[in-house]
């Protein structure tokens, strides 16, 4: 279990980094890099939540 906690910070620190960069390189001429750290922040989110989602569900019992 504390594999998957470190895999859910891991995801979400890559998700603020992400966009942090983003927002500093927002007024450059730079702007597909821009894009691709958006969506890398996204996608790290997305995963992030989905493993929580899963993780949470495995915790509850089984529903008769």
């Amino acid at each position: 279990m504390g594999e998957a906690v470190n895999d859910l910070r891991t995801l979400r620190y890559v998700a603020e980094i992400a966009r942090r960069l983003a927002k500093m390189l927002s007024r450059t001429r730079y702007q597909m890099l821009v894009y691709f750290l958006e969506m890398t922040a996204v996608e790290a989110d997305s995963l992030a939540a989905e493993q929580d989602r899963d993780r949470h569900d495995e915790s509850k019992p089984p529903r008769n």
